[in-house]
């Protein structure tokens, strides 16, 4: 199996897809863009010391981001050559797990998306399952059992060599601030081997379930089971959370696990409401807070950035944004997402015009009457207030910053949702 998984063309591949991901600098400082070099020169020797089990995996980086909830989510960032290694395994091992895993388990997996699991959460609501079990796993990446995983992954790879290598990569210490710190347990988020051994792990939640006939969806560790009451949903959750920490030596985080109804239920960004037609998909409103809070990052007047570079950013958000939440019914908090961004340029462009006599002369340029535009160039209102004027209002309106080539939330919506594919 080693050998397999070191085969050139299996290795070329992986290099393919670290190169094109690029992403930081592990330890040892090497940027994507220097692999190459470094494999022409060390290839063999590389290859012959992890054949030989000579080869020692270096320490990850620890990084920490803050999550969107409040506190901290660790990465660990492997070396470039350490992410080769590991994504050669990952990519020759995943297609031999591919079919143990449960059809309702959507993350990381080939033609799979989160979509795909917020489409079949609304097919069970719209089946009459409206009791929902949050499972909420505490540092779930952080906590993984390394005896527990390597036992199941050892039923799956007989070769001893391959088995020892993901141990040393489960073993691999985290450097802060200079200092590494061994690891027993976990496997850290940042390593391309981290998807396809949280899905092993976690294919033994989708196992019980499905041996106790639930109806549930799974994107990595984010799992909600529907059931048709609440007397059903408080005995899963007290039956699951049990199996969880005593059979797989997970933490559930009890305080954020719950039982809910659709309309306060999140899953994967998305929340539920009801009308005349069924359970429909919409927005949850930590999602609209989060997107809102980037609009604001980005449109921030004491931030020196050229209003091209911001346009160009926010442009981004904006495809990025819509791609994902798509598949909601959304286009009233797309409207007023774009008036919001609008003011907020309106005030951005009202103080780079700065001068009584430079704002004047803006609002002459775009057809303003003289009097008029010296009249607000000299408005002693604050900005929001002057954003919200008439004449801002009717010369920087929706036409006037899609000349600049921002279409907003809303046009891009609406062509989202009358052009896409139907794939569900």
């Amino acid at each position: 199996m080693l050998e397999e998984i070191l085969d050139i063309r299996n290795v070329q591949r992986a290099f393919k897809r670290v190169t094109a991901n690029k992403g930081a600098n592990g330890i040892d400082g090497m940027q994507t863009d220097e692999l190459r070099d470094y494999l022409n020169g060390n290839w063999q020797t590389l290859r012959s010391d992890i054949l030989t089990g000579n080869y020692r995996p270096s320490a990850v980086r620890k990084v920490e981001i803050p999550k969107p909830g409040g506190g901290k989510r660790m990465l660990g960032i492997p070396t470039v050559i350490d992410r080769l290694i590991q994504q050669s395994i990952s990519q020759w091992l995943s297609p031999k797990y591919e079919s143990d895993f449960s059809a309702n388990s959507y993350g990381f997996r080939p033609n799979r998306n989160a979509h795909q699991a917020v489409l079949k959460a609304q097919e069970y609501l719209n089946e009459g399952y409206l009791w929902i079990v949050e499972l909420d796993l505490d540092k779930f990446f952080d906590r993984v059992n390394h005896d527990k995983l390597m036992s199941l992954l050892s039923a799956r790879i007989k070769d001893k060599r391959t088995l020892q290598l993901i141990r040393l990569y489960l073993n691999s210490g985290i450097m802060e601030n200079g200092v590494v710190t061994p690891r027993r347990e976990g496997t850290p988020q940042g390593s391309p081997l981290s998807p396809l051994l949280s899905n092993v792990i976690l294919g033994e939640l989708d196992a019980k379930l499905e041996e106790r006939g639930h109806r549930f969806v799974r994107y990595a560790d984010d799992c909600s089971i529907y059931v048709r009451s609440e007397k059903s949903a408080h005995r899963v959750i007290a039956g699951i959370s049990t199996y969880l920490e005593d059979c797989l030596k997970l933490k559930v985080n009890r305080e954020k696990s719950k039982v809910s109804r659709p309309g306060n239920s999140i899953l994967l960004g998305f929340s539920f409401y009801g009308s005349g037609k069924g359970w429909k998909i919409r927005i949850a409103s930590k999602s609209l807070r989060s997107i809102k809070e980037k609009i604001r990052q980005q449109t921030k007047r004491s931030k020196p950035c050229p209003l091209t570079e911001r346009i160009s950013n926010l442009k981004e958000i904006i495809h990025g944004w819509v791609n994902y939440f798509s598949i909601a019914e959304a286009k009233s908090h797309m409207v007023k997402l774009d008036e919001m961004m609008r003011t907020r340029l309106r005030i951005v462009l009202w103080k780079q015009w700065k001068s009584i006599t430079g704002r004047a002369r803006q609002l002459m340029k775009m057809g303003v009457v003289k009097s008029r535009a010296y009249q607000l160039a000299n408005t002693r209102k604050g900005y929001c207030r002057t954003a919200h004027s008439p004449t801002l209002l009717t010369t920087l309106d929706k036409k006037y910053f899609l000349s600049l080539g921002i279409e907003g939330f809303a046009n891009y919506y609406y062509w989202k949702t009358t052009h896409q594919t139907k794939l569900f």
